[in-house]
C-alpha cells in the first residue's frame, strides 16, 4: 500500500508571483493584468488597475517573522521563498509540515484587488487565466494533493455559471465565492441557477471566510426601523460568516436547496458558538417586527449546511458542550501569518491531545474528503524527486 491521506489542510493559499497565470490572459489584455514590481528596499509590490500599490506582507509569512509590508516572494539569491514556488515545491513543503494535501484558495489580497478593474472582459479574463493556470500547471503534478479551489468571478450570473462549467471541464472539485453569484453583496432569486448548476456538476462550495454579507445597518444613530431582517438577525454576530448566513436563511436558500453544503475556511472558530446563539436570539427577539417565518431556528440551518474551518483556534476544541466539533475542518493557513507551518504536526499533537481518535480523524481528514468527494483511503501521489 502506498501513501494515503492522513492529514489534509482545509486552508492553504496560492501566493506566487503572477508570471505563470499572466501568460493565460489573452495577449490583447495582458498589459492590464496585475504586475509585480521590485521596490528599492528589495520588497515586492503589486500594481493592480484602479488600486494603490499593494504591499506583500502577511500573505507570504512562511515560517516568519510576520510583516505587514516590505515582504518579497524571493530570497536575496533570487530563489523563491517558502509558499511562493510552484506545485513541486508546494508538495515538498507539505512533506516538511507533515501534511498530505491542501485545499488551495486564491491569493488573499490580489483576488480582491482585481475586482476594481472596470472592464468586465478584462477582469473576467484574469479570473479565467488564474483558474486555467491553477488546473493545467500549478496543481498538475499532484491534483489529489494540491486541491485547487476555482475562483468565481463577481461580474454577473452568466459569468459565474460559465466559470462553474469551466471549472468542471478543467477537472477542479471546488469553487470559491467572493460575492453572491449575481455579483453583488446580497442574494437574488437568479442565484438559484448557480446553486443548481454547482450541485448538478458535483462542485463543492468552499468560500474563504464569507461571501456577500453586505447588510445595511446605517450608523449608531440610524433609524433601525429601516433595517432588513437579516441585518437585525446578525447585528450581534458581526464575525464572518454571520451576515452571509443570515441572508441565505431569510431568503430561503437552504429551504430550496436542502442538500447544499458550504465550507467556510479560517473562521476564527472560537466566535462561532456566540454567532449561533445570537442568530437565534435576535430572530426570536425581533421577529414581532419583521414577521419572517422560518421552518427552523437559524442555528439549525447553519449546523445542517455549514462546515467550519479552524486554523490556530485551539480553544474551540474545549467548547464541545456548546458547539458540534464534528463540523470542524482544520487548516494550516500556509503561507499566511497566523498559520502553523512548519510546525503543524506539533500543533496537531498538542491541540488534539484530548480529542478521541474518531473525532480527530473527522476534523483532520474525513470532513474535507466528504465535502470534496475524495476517497480518504485512496493511494495518493508521492512527492516527485526534484531534478
Amino acid at each position: 500500500m502506498g501513501r494515503t491521506y492522513n492529514v489534509i489542510s482545509g486552508d492553504g493559499h496560492v501566493e506566487t508571483p503572477p508570471d505563470g497565470w499572466r501568460e493565460y490572459v489573452p495577449e490583447k489584455w495582458r498589459d492590464r493584468a496585475p504586475k509585480l514590481i521590485r521596490l528599492p528596499n528589495g520588497a515586492d509590490g503589486w500594481l493592480v488597475e484602479g488600486q494603490p500599490m499593494l504591499h506583500n506582507g502577511q500573505n507570504i509569512k512562511g515560517r516568519g517573522p510576520v510583516k505587514f509590508a516590505n515582504a518579497s516572494y524571493f530570497h536575496e539569491d533570487g530563489s523563491l521563498r517558502e509558499g511562493a514556488g510552484g506545485g513541486l515545491q508546494r508538495l515538498q513543503e507539505q512533506d516538511l509540515d507533515g501534511i498530505d494535501a491542501e485545499v488551495l484558495f486564491a491569493p488573499v489580497f490580489v483576488a480582491r484587488f482585481i475586482e476594481s478593474i472596470g472592464d468586465k472582459d478584462v477582469y473576467l479574463s484574469i479570473v479565467q487565466a488564474y483558474n486555467t493556470w491553477l488546473a493545467e500547471q500549478y496543481t498538475a503534478v499532484a491534483p489529489d494533493r494540491l486541491l485547487a479551489n476555482a475562483l468565481i468571478p463577481i461580474c454577473g450570473l452568466d459569468a459565474a455559471v460559465g466559470e462553474l462549467h469551466r471549472a468542471k471541464a478543467l477537472g477542479l472539485r471546488t469553487v470559491q465565492l467572493q460575492q453572491f453569484p449575481n455579483g453583488s453583496g446580497a442574494p437574488k432569486p437568479e442565484d438559484d441557477l448557480f446553486w443548481e448548476t454547482a450541485m448538478e456538476l458535483g462542485l463543492a462550495l468552499s468560500p474563504h471566510l464569507n461571501f456577500g454579507g453586505v447588510v445595511w445597518r446605517g450608523d449608531p444613530r440610524s433609524d433601525t426601523s429601516q433595517w432588513s431582517a437579516e441585518a437585525a438577525m446578525s447585528q450581534h454576530a458581526p464575525m464572518a460568516p454571520g451576515a452571509t448566513l443570515a441572508q441565505m436563511i431569510v431568503t430561503g436558500v437552504f429551504d430550496r436547496f436542502p442538500e447544499m453544503q458550504l465550507y467556510f475556511a479560517e473562521l476564527n472558530c472560537c466566535y462561532m458558538p456566540g454567532m449561533l446563539f445570537y442568530l437565534d436570539r435576535n430572530y426570536h427577539e425581533f421577529n414581532d417586527w419583521f414577521q419572517v417565518t422560518l421552518k427552523k431556528n437559524p442555528s439549525e440551518y447553519v449546523l445542517e449546511h455549514v462546515l467550519f474551518g479552524m486554523v490556530g483556534d485551539a480553544p474551540i476544541l474545549k467548547m464541545g458542550n456548546v458547539f458540534p466539533l464534528d463540523r470542524l475542518i482544520w487548516g494550516s493557513d500556509f503561507p499566511h501569518s497566523v498559520g502553523t507551518f512548519p510546525n503543524s504536526q506539533k500543533y496537531i499533537a498538542d491541540t488534539f491531545a484530548d480529542i478521541d481518535d474518531a473525532l480527530r480523524q473527522k476534523i483532520l481528514r474525513d470532513n474535507i474528503c466528504g465535502h470534496l468527494g475524495l476517497d480518504p483511503l485512496a493511494e495518493i501521489t508521492e512527492t516527485p524527486v526534484a531534478s
